[in-house]
């Protein structure tokens, strides 16, 4: 895990926020289970307002802003937040990790062969 810079527009003035460019198994399976309904294979639902704002709380180390704190988030400017969820979502977007879990679904070994 590294940290990776995105610079943002804060109060008139420019800064750094910092971000984790990988997650924990046991994050990742936290986010998706929290954003991806799958009750229905076939139909699967996601909750993409869900993904991006715990996404964004386990990511964000540093920032001129509380980190964490989900009405913060909520509070800043559109902008701000598109500017950083763009670099964010470049290491975690959601498809890489739905596609992994579709993986649970097939079977990962060749069948056994029969007299081996």
């Amino acid at each position: 895990m590294a940290i990776q810079t995105v610079k943002i527009k804060y109060k008139n003035a420019d800064h750094i926020v910092e971000f984790e460019d990988s997650l924990t198994f046991g994050d990742v399976e936290e986010l998706v289970g929290g954003a991806v309904d799958l009750s229905d294979v076939t139909k699967p639902k996601v909750d993409l307002p869900t993904y991006r704002m715990n996404l964004l709380l386990r990511v964000i180390k540093k920032a001129p802003f509380k980190v964490g704190d989900m009405t913060t988030i909520k509070l800043l400017d559109a902008k701000t937040v598109q500017t950083i969820l763009r670099e964010v979502l470049r290491y975690h977007p959601l498809a890489d990790y739905i596609e992994d879990w579709m993986l649970t679904f097939q079977s990962l070994e060749e069948p056994k062969k029969q007299g081996t």
